[in-house]
């Protein structure tokens, strides 16, 4: 809000008002500058280029999939749990000379980077399993989880010596293959890219939860490399962090974030992706995210006339497929997987 301008002769306002007056005009000020950063964000930085390449490289390598901007499945690639080889990030051939560059591999080095930012987080993760089910197919026991750790204690070292292949090696590689399927990933993936783009832990809050980093940028800390913007009103630019909200209650304008935000234990499901190419001309971004249908995924979205995020992509104008009728009837309708509460982009400073 911008105060009215007053003629000279009201400058004789009693001293209480004059005060509250400035203390309120103060209050508006960073508010009104922030959102004016929001929509000037200004060319790309090294930052933001060093970024957009780490996760490409990281896309090409993984042999992730594509979606276009329509929401159709382009490509199908490797998936989180697979003994698929990595590829070469630069002719595309599987690097058949380093046997064991396996998918669920690098997955695994996505938690053994966030473990060097959030201690214990590798041995965190769980295995769900049901007691006697191998056994009995209709057992009626519920399922539990454990812990990595608790099984593996020396889990960060699991599957460095690929040439030994006995029992015991077997046994703890299919422990960490079985705990990447049940640990939800993409976080983990964004936290991946700002480790090896250096940032500290002042410039990223490093979690495997998005939500987490997404509010620190809504806190205007000087230090932290994102600002929180309103993906309906800004200019999307590479290196930033485009983020939808999912879930049974999800936030689906940026104004229910700057509202939720302020719960003292916040946390809602959400999913990020990095903004690694901006081609206005055609009006299309490309993002790059992780553990997107269980793999490293490079999504094509489209722009409106001003440059920022198309409505096409949001279920507020137009209803999701119902995943129901692929399932029961003979036809459905194709799926579009852009289909998204894209309510926060995280602006790199």
């Amino acid at each position: 809000m911008v105060l009215p301008m007053q003629p000279m002769r009201n400058l004789s306002l009693p001293r209480f008002a004059l005060a509250s007056a400035v203390a309120f005009l103060l209050h508006c000020l960073p508010v009104h500058a922030h959102a004016q950063t929001c929509a000037h964000p200004g060319r790309p930085s090294a930052l933001a280029l060093g970024l957009a390449g780490i996760a490409d490289g990281e896309y090409r390598e993984f042999n992730g999939h594509r979606i276009d901007d329509d929401g159709t499945l382009l490509r199908f690639g490797s998936m989180e749990s697979e003994t698929e080889l990595l590829h070469d990030p630069d002719t595309g051939a599987s690097t058949r000379d380093r046997p064991g560059r396996f998918a669920w591999r690098r997955v695994w080095e996505y938690w053994l980077a966030l473990g060097e930012h959030v201690q214990g987080e590798p041995g965190n993760r769980k295995l769900i399993f049901v007691p006697g089910l191998l056994d009995d197919a209709q057992t009626g026991a519920r399922p539990k989880e454990l812990r990595l750790r608790s099984l593996i204690p020396e889990t960060a070292e699991v599957a460095e010596g690929m040439e030994s292949y006995d029992a015991q090696t077997a046994l703890r590689e299919a422990l960490v293959r079985a705990a990447l399927n049940d640990s939800p990933w993409s976080a983990t993936f964004i936290s991946y890219l700002m480790h090896k783009a250096g940032l500290s832990d002042a410039q990223f809050r490093y979690s495997a939860t998005h939500s987490d980093y997404i509010k620190a940028a809504f806190d205007d800390d000087r230090a932290y490399a994102y600002r929180a913007c309103d993906p309906e009103q800004t200019v999307p630019r590479v290196g930033d962090l485009l983020c939808y909200s999912r879930g049974g209650k999800p936030l689906k304008r940026f104004s229910e974030w700057r509202e939720a935000i302020r719960a003292e234990h916040f946390i809602t499901a959400s999913h990020c992706e990095l903004v690694v190419d901006v081609d206005r001309a055609a009006r299309k971004i490309d993002t790059i995210g992780g553990n997107v249908l269980q793999s490293v995924v490079r999504r094509r979205l489209r722009l409106n006339e001003a440059n920022v995020l198309s409505g096409n992509h949001s279920p507020l104008l137009f209803a999701p497929e119902d995943d129901a009728a692929c399932l029961l009837q003979k036809h459905c309708r194709r799926q579009n997987v852009n289909l998204q509460y894209w309510s926060v982009l995280l602006q790199l400073k």
